[in-house]
């Protein structure tokens, strides 16, 4: 009898931690999406600087 119940139990936890880890899964999956693709270019190459020359 107690066998069973231990079993179960355990069966339940599993079934939990699967949910947690799905629900995990979907909330990292939807804060990505939010935030977009990462942009390819960084603020400061946007401007140039206009070249002088070398210097002697």
């Amino acid at each position: 009898m107690m066998l069973f119940q231990r079993l179960e139990m355990c069966i339940e936890l599993i079934r939990l931690s699967v949910r947690f880890v799905i629900v995990v899964a979907e909330a990292v999956g939807v804060v990505i999406q939010q935030n977009g693709p990462p942009p390819l270019t960084f603020p400061g190459y946007g401007t140039s600087t206009p070249f002088a020359g070398f210097m002697p």
